[in-house]
């Protein structure tokens, strides 16, 4: 299978200052510094191990000196006194790494970030503690056998946060939903088609059977509980909203067919910055939905399929759009030829995977730049600001500055979506 990298960025040259924070996505790993120390740091979330050492290959290599269970405050302190531009911080991928190399990148020192299932596999089984996993760090390094991870900004870290709480509270609010019919089921109660946020329907849960009091103040618990998570979610995705608002790439997302408001959001947030993938393939390959394929023997090809790559949280999303899109039958140019792709292929989920393929490569010529094909209709698309419009409310409408009518809000955004977008490639 083809592997799409993107050309590695020449390290040797600082960055401008302006950059610092946005520095774009190295699948291959810079070049050894010439002159400078090499720093491999083990993160820990109280406590930080260091190996500094120089060389340019795993044979050469020489540890100077280390440094260990470092607090944040006394790590910064001496990387800023001890070190200069010309040294280099390795980190392995974890929760705190992306602060740990913006803080860095702010003292004016150079820091990347390895993939972390890389680094993990040369680890000995039979020997291992912080001060062998920092040295280690720059072995592997040093062999090439480790890339490097895009290191988001800010503000693509904000967006990543916000979408990680909404995708927990859709997932509990579900979960409180299937508690409360599973308790209810034990009871011969079933719902049918009721939906558990109306009033009718709890008061028909109340009337079903003589229940206990306990059993009473048990029910209470679970109606209270479904409330509370629904809330949340409510509250996370009117926040997602009033994001999509504010954002013209955002918005002109949604132009595409299968793109709905959460979609939208996601997409901006997990890709960040469009410069890192030169090509479609790459953005395809990235969220997990190119089919793999392994070659053995004489001709023999074994398929993978997908679902064992790339963004799983980007790539759910993306299907529940294709899902869509096939819904809507042969009623768009997309949809029909998902539907022929089923008819010729016999099974749905191949046809929902291309249709989700096709889709982010919209994604990939919009953000890019480029004149998308697979456009909503004029219809599609106002439903769909409808809906970002009724999620906002009226009152964050006017907190907004946005005009008082429903049509008039209609027409801000539509002309936000015309507008010069933020990011060009």
């Amino acid at each position: 299978m083809k592997t799409y990298l993107p050309k590695p960025r020449n390290t040797e040259e600082p960055d401008p200052p302006e950059l610092s924070a946005t520095v774009v996505e190295l699948y291959a790993a810079p070049k050894p510094p010439a002159n400078g120390k090499i720093i491999g740091l083990d993160c820990h979330p109280d406590t930080f191990t260091a190996a500094v050492m120089e060389g340019n290959t795993p044979h050469d290599v020489r540890k100077l000196s280390g440094r260990e269970n470092m607090k944040l405050e006394a790590l910064l302190a001496w990387a800023a006194e001890e070190f200069t531009r010309e040294d280099l911080f390795l980190m392995e991928a974890g929760s705190n790494s992306f602060e740990i190399h913006r803080r860095l990148l702010a003292l004016g020192l150079r820091a990347v970030v390895l993939e972390s299932a890389h680094v993990g596999k040369q680890a000995k089984t039979y020997a291992d503690n912080d001060k062998l996993a920092a040295a280690r760090m720059v072995r592997v390094f040093l062999a090439g056998n480790a890339p490097c991870v895009w290191v988001p900004d800010v503000r693509a870290c904000e967006r990543r946060e916000l979408l990680h709480v909404h995708q927990k509270a859709v997932a509990d609010h579900v979960a409180a939903s299937n508690t409360l019919k599973s308790y209810l089921n034990q009871f011969g109660v079933r719902l049918g088609s009721r939906g558990l946020h109306q009033k009718q329907t709890r008061d028909w849960i109340l009337q079903a059977r003589a229940w206990s009091p306990l059993q009473g103040t048990l029910l209470a618990a679970y109606f209270a509980d479904l409330d509370h998570q629904g809330e949340r979610r409510k509250q996370f995705r009117t926040m997602i909203a009033r994001e999509i608002s504010a954002e013209s790439l955002m918005l002109r997302c949604m132009k595409i067919m299968g793109i709905g408001m959460i979609n939208a959001f996601a997409l901006l947030a997990i890709i960040g910055d469009i410069r890192r993938f030169e090509r479609p393939e790459q953005l395809v390959a990235y969220i997990g939905l190119n089919p793999g394929q392994r070659d053995s023997g004489n001709g023999k090809r074994i398929k993978l399929g997908i679902g064992v790559r790339g963004r799983s949280d980007m790539r759910a999303l993306l299907i529940q759009g294709a899902q869509a899109v096939l819904r809507m039958g042969r009623h768009t140019a997309l949809g029909k030829w998902g539907w022929k792709l089923f008819a010729r292929k016999g099974q749905r989920n191949i046809a929902v995977c291309a249709v989700a393929r096709k889709m982010v490569v919209q994604i990939w010529h919009l953000l890019s730049g480029n004149p998308p094909t697979n456009l909503e209709s004029d219809k599609g698309l106002t439903a769909k600001l409808e809906k970002l419009l009724i999620t906002l409310g009226k009152k964050l409408r006017a907190e907004l500055a946005m005009p008082s009518t429903m049509a008039g809000c209609l027409l801000e955004l539509q002309a936000r979506i015309k507008s010069p977008p933020t990011t060009t490639r």
